[in-house]
């Protein structure tokens, strides 16, 4: 086990070997959770962290799970600095990947990192797995539906995200930062709450977000 992740040497791992840290769960193609059961949910993970980083002004990159721009402010809200969006991303005309048609449907080939596929065209050394006759899969290689160019949908994605600061009373992530440490309260919601805060009690409905 590397020194930083032993417990009780957090500062020391964020002082003194990194100039920014990812911290997150996993992504939709990687099967960490099976394999290895040392998974934190992405928020949690996201809030703690980023509390100790913060003492050493260490950014944090939320990674994993963010699907929406919601997702982004949430992770903004509870400490990270920025956000990675691979799945978000993926399906996009600028994402690599070969496009195919699946059930009538145009989708786009991709693979997580953690894959054996991936593995074998070198990443398996971020793994530990460069050294091992025997590698285990941490990902999957699968298909999403073809999203059309980034040029289309990010700028609706920033735009959602500026109302959801506004919402906020937050007019930079720094203003998002300090309403966590001071007036801004956070609520844990039931599923029947999350239903019921979504579209409901229709027999069809159409949804363009813009």
């Amino acid at each position: 086990m590397c020194s930083w992740a032993r417990p009780g040497t957090p500062l020391q791992y964020f002082g003194w070997c990194l100039n920014s840290s990812a911290t997150g769960s996993h992504s939709s193609l990687i099967v960490i959770l099976l394999v290895y059961v040392i998974i934190t949910n992405q928020a949690t993970a996201v809030y703690k962290v980023s509390s100790i980083a913060s003492q050493n002004k260490v950014p944090i990159i939320a990674d994993g799970g963010i699907s929406n721009s919601g997702h982004i402010v949430k992770a903004l809200t509870l400490g990270a600095s920025c956000v990675m969006m691979g799945s978000f991303l993926a399906g996009s005309s600028e994402a690599p990947g070969a496009y195919m048609v699946q059930n009538g449907q145009r989708v786009e080939r991709c693979r997580g990192m953690g894959s054996l596929e991936a593995m074998t065209k070198g990443s398996d050394a971020r793994y530990l797995g460069d050294t091992t006759k025997l590698k285990i899969a941490l990902g999957v290689v699968g298909a999403v539906a073809d999203k059309g160019s980034v040029l289309k949908f990010v700028p609706y994605t920033m735009q959602a995200v500026k109302q959801g600061f506004q919402d906020l009373g937050a007019c930079s992530v720094q203003d998002a930062h300090e309403l966590l440490t001071s007036t801004l309260r956070l609520e844990v919601r039931t599923g029947a709450a999350q239903v019921e805060g979504g579209v409901h009690g229709l027999v069809y409905f159409e949804k363009k977000p813009f």
